[in-house]
């Protein structure tokens, strides 16, 4: 250690010239310049336990004054412990903060998946069929059933889980994905189902108060605003045409029990376009030269004229042929329609009302619009027709069953023979 290091750095000036002194003294003390030899010092000023005091080094300080350092030139060194305990309180400090990051980031991942709380209010939701397990996420979702659609996602995929049925479900909000789940695989709650049936050839304002006396949850009134509203959109009807007539398909069918007016009517109307699709009418203007809807009336005057389904498609093609001669089409059908009254006798008044574009008698080609609802059996006699030459058909028969002619003698010879057997031709 230098001389210098013998001094405290904080001493005033002259306490250090005061050390110098008495180092002095101690210097000159020294017995002939020996060294003792009981303390292990050397004749040279080296000592055995490493201090140097040499009088040349005292000789160069005659002045205390001149004795000085620079603090800045000093570096405080700490012991190992206090190095290594402010290490390990930094390292503490790190963890603490990653543990604190960690329980946060688990916390909310944890909340993604199972909320705070208790699940609350009761709600029923609908899966709809076809629905992918996002697509029921992002309604529970909706609905505040789980708190993220995504993290249900990828929990029912982590679960193996899946396919869901449609259906209603009665879940809670507030829920944990394992809940929502849980209800899902429970399957949908039993549903009450009502059932109501439409025949074949009724008009439309004969199918809706037949839908609404056999259908708890609908009325008249629901059922007409649906039909105005625009919301459900027939097949096949042109532009401008606002009738109804033809496009609700008769048949029986199996609706929810709190299905509306909206609803039932949509099944009807897409029953429709399901058996009508079926059948190509979508070609019927390649096939037949007529438009779907056109075939589509041939098919209500087919309906309005035979019980009898072998006949059908012999009586379709005497309307065609007929068409196409440009004769009148003389369906007593489509003047009842017209007069808008089932019973209406038919006079010449009716018969041959000039203003009614459903008069049967002295107009040629098709009424505007069908004149009820066909069935099957006629819509595929009307995209079917027989190949005949037949232009008369005559009722000859109780049980429904017609006499089909070429010529008008044939069909004088039918009609007397109707008459005779008091089938309606006097």
């Amino acid at each position: 250690m230098s001389l210098v290091g013998l001094f405290d750095q904080d001493d005033e000036t002259g306490e250090v010239g005061e050390s110098v002194e008495n180092s002095s003294t101690l210097v000159e003390s020294g017995t002939s310049g020996d060294v003792a030899a009981s303390n292990g010092t050397h004749a040279n000023g080296a000592s055995s336990n490493g201090h140097v005091v040499e009088e040349d080094l005292l000789d160069d300080y005659d002045d205390p004054d001149d004795l000085y350092w620079n603090d800045d030139e000093f570096v405080t060194v700490r012991p190992a412990w206090y190095r290594i305990g402010r290490g390990l309180i930094f390292l503490a400090l790190i963890i603490y903060a990653g543990l604190f990051v960690y329980r946060g980031a688990r916390g909310w991942f944890e909340a993604q998946l199972d909320p705070e709380g208790e699940p609350t209010t009761e709600v029923v939701l609908n899966v709809p069929t076809g629905a992918t397990t996002a697509d029921i996420g992002r309604i529970l979702q909706d609905n505040e059933v789980i708190p993220n659609s995504t993290f249900f996602r990828y929990y029912a995929q982590y679960e193996g889980e899946g396919n869901f049925q449609a259906g209603e479900y009665t879940f809670r909000q507030n829920s944990a994905a394992s809940d929502a789940i849980e209800v899902l695989n429970a399957g949908p709650r039993p549903q009450e189902f009502a059932r109501f049936t439409v025949r074949e050839g009724l008009w439309i304002d004969e199918i809706i108060p037949e839908i609404a006396s056999q259908l708890d949850n609908v009325t008249e009134a629901e059922l007409r605003a649906a039909l105005a509203s625009g919301q459900i959109v027939p097949r096949y009807r042109p532009p401008g045409t606002t009738s109804w007539e033809g496009l609700l398909f008769p048949d029986t069918y199996e609706v929810n029990a709190e299905d509306d007016a909206f609803e039932v009517l949509l099944k009807m109307s897409d029953e429709f376009s399901q058996v009508s699709g079926e059948l190509a009418y979508g070609a019927a203007d390649t096939q037949l030269g007529y438009t779907a809807y056109e075939v589509l009336i041939v098919a209500s005057l087919v309906e309005a004229e035979t019980r009898v389904d072998s006949e059908r498609p012999l009586v379709a093609s005497v309307i065609y042929n007929r068409l196409r001669e440009q004769w009148a089409l003389g369906i007593d059908a489509t003047c009842i329609y017209g007069a808008g009254d089932r019973q209406v006798e038919l006079v010449v008044s009716v018969l041959e009302d000039t203003e009614n574009p459903y008069a049967c008698r002295g107009r040629v080609g098709l009424p505007p619009t069908p004149i009820n609802a066909p069935g099957r059996a006629s819509l595929e006699a009307a995209i079917r027709p027989a190949e005949s030459a037949f232009m008369y058909y005559v009722l000859t028969d109780p049980a429904g069953r017609h006499t089909f002619a070429e010529t008008e003698e044939e069909f004088v010879e039918a009609k007397a023979l109707c008459a005779e057997r008091g089938l309606g031709c006097g």
